[in-house]
């Protein structure tokens, strides 16, 4: 009996749920990768979204984010019938006409340099998110001469600051400091007026006093529509020797949300030192960006700094002793450049902070000692129970399947004892010397079932030609147990780039953590920082899918062929 083909129609409704469950399935996955190209706020927004926002590398500053708020949008109270009919249309009047009162008054002078339409648009919703969940719902659903009259009387001009302010986007520079060898901290700024601190280099800028928590800060002007790069300095004195005492700088700068890059120059004592990463203006807050030459801080879990490196030397970077010259440079980016910014802010954060790489690479040994341990100490252990004929083979592979049924929690404690004893804790030596011994039951079992579909009379032919048992074993099992053995690969893969709990109870030097671990220690104390979590997280899941994606052809035909004869 033949199967009847398929109609179009089955093939079509077959296809349509299998890729409608892929897609449903990947879900929290895409929200995952999307979340890794968020900025805080943007997760902290009251609309949920996959993808992040897109970034503009605006050339002008200060101006007017349009994006800050929403469009003025109907309460879930309110009938749409009276909202599509006058509604909307008189909140829109009212609260421009108060807005454009506001602005014609001059209370806030920094909207003089702006798009007066952008500045109307913006703060038009910004005030209207005030009063929305300021008016009661009896007046929402009042005729519209009552509507007017409560919503005159509940406007106020310091909505229209605070709307200003919350769309308000600049760059400004605001305190200098030191820290020396004793940890003994210097303003080198103060309360300073910022024309006497800061000084332009180059470029198309203009700088202007502003103020932040009651401190002076030099507030930067730009237009990169008429260059690509702008510099400022101060000159500061230093109250130790740089050279022997200098052991952090911290500067404060507040972003604009353009992506352009701002690099750190230092020059002192002869020498010229620069930051080793960028930071790019990626969001509307504050940021205190600290500086610090390579040390032995840098051994730390955290790394919460910059390191500055040493790039030239010469009488002119000499300012006199005890006195050093703090550059600061802005490049202009372009839209690539700002979606590269963005897309890879999170993932330099982590970077930066913690040591990924070292944790990548003790991940990479573990891995590889334990597959090739695993392949070679079970496909041998596999091979005495299906080849070879010896007293109490079937017993004792019946005592290799009963510890499958064995839970791991049972073993954890004498495993600790024994391996403590044996002087391994606190080193890599549990994650991997295990496996070396055929502990895996499970690939033993897989890896037997598929000896057994080798034919005998390969094993007669070799026999003839003179091999003994190991190369009959090296040249023909093993070669044909290619496929179960790249399962079981995949299986030992997925397994110690995963675990957690193994590194957890042995290793407690931090230098020795894998991966995962070292990702927790990432995400301890970062509870509320959910991109730089999705960033690491991201981090750790891209070798399993790579993985798995170039390797399911030998990954399914290893799982289906197993105890398949001839």
């Amino acid at each position: 009996m033949t199967d009847r083909p398929r109609t179009i129609w089955q093939s079509s409704t077959l296809h349509f749920v299998l890729v409608f469950g892929s897609l449903v399935f990947a879900l929290p996955y895409f929200w995952l990768v999307g979340t890794s190209f968020k900025l805080d706020k943007e997760v902290q927004s009251d609309k949920v979204t996959i993808l992040p926002q897109r970034p503009i590398p605006r050339p002008v500053s200060p101006y007017i984010d349009e994006r800050h708020f929403h469009q003025i949008e109907r309460p879930d109270f309110v009938a749409r019938d009276p909202w599509q009919g006058w509604m909307r249309r008189l909140i829109e009047e009212e609260l421009r006409g108060f807005v454009e009162k506001w602005l014609d008054s001059g209370a806030d002078g920094r909207a003089d340099d702006l798009d007066r339409e952008t500045v109307l648009a913006e703060l038009t919703e910004g005030v209207y998110d005030h009063v929305r969940n300021l008016l009661p719902v009896e007046t929402w659903k009042a005729d519209e001469a009552t509507f007017r009259g409560a919503l005159r009387e509940t406007l106020k001009p310091e909505y229209a600051v605070e709307a200003f302010n919350q769309a308000y986007r600049y760059f400004a520079l605001g305190k200098v400091l030191v820290k020396d060898i004793n940890y003994h901290v210097t303003d080198l700024v103060g309360q300073a007026p910022i024309d006497q601190v800061w000084t332009i280099a180059s470029g198309p800028i203009e700088m202007r006093p502003g103020s932040e928590a009651g401190r002076p800060v030099g507030v930067m002007h730009y237009d990169f529509t008429k260059g690509d790069a702008l510099e400022v300095f101060t000159v500061r004195d230093l109250p130790f020797d740089f050279d022997s005492d200098f052991k952090r700088l911290s500067l404060s700068f507040r972003r604009d949300q353009t992506w352009h890059e701002l690099q750190v120059l230092i020059e002192v004592d002869g020498w010229l030192l620069r930051s080793t990463a960028p930071k790019y203006l990626s969001e509307d807050t504050w940021w205190d960006v600290i500086y610090q030459e390579p040390g032995p801080d840098d051994l730390r879990v955290s790394r919460q700094y910059i390191l500055l490196e040493r790039v030239a030397r010469g009488p002119l970077y000499d300012h006199g002793p005890r006195k050093m010259k703090l550059r600061v440079q802005l490049f202009k980016s372009s839209t690539p450049e700002a979606y590269w910014a963005k897309s890879t802010e999170n993932y330099r954060k982590a970077f930066e902070q913690v040591p990924f790489w070292d944790y990548f690479k003790t991940s990479v040994f573990l891995v590889i000692a334990n597959v090739i341990g695993t392949a070679l100490s079970c496909s041998l252990a596999a091979f005495a129970f299906s080849r070879l004929t010896w007293p109490g083979r079937d017993l004792c592979f019946i005592l290799v399947l009963a510890t499958l049924m064995i839970p791991p929690q049972v073993t954890m404690i004498p495993s600790f004892v024994i391996y403590r004893y044996l002087g391994w804790y606190n080193t890599l030596a549990p994650l991997w010397v295990p496996n070396c011994l055929a502990v895996n039951a499970f690939a033993i079992f897989l890896l037997r079932q598929s000896m057994k579909g080798i034919p005998r009379d390969l094993e007669e032919a070799a026999k003839i030609d003179g091999c003994g048992w190991f190369r009959i074993y090296w040249t023909i099992a093993l070669p044909l147990m290619r496929p179960t053995l790249a399962a079981i690969s995949i299986f030992t893969f997925m397994f110690v780039w995963n675990d957690f709990m193994t590194p957890l109870i042995y290793v407690n030097d931090y230098r020795l953590y894998p991966l995962a671990l070292g990702l927790f220690s990432f995400m301890a104390g970062r509870e509320n920082q959910f991109t730089l979590i999705m960033a690491g997280s991201m981090i750790m899941t891209i070798p399993v899918i790579l993985t798995f994606f170039f390797a399911q052809r030998h990954f399914i035909q290893g799982v289906t062929m197993t105890g398949m004869k001839n």
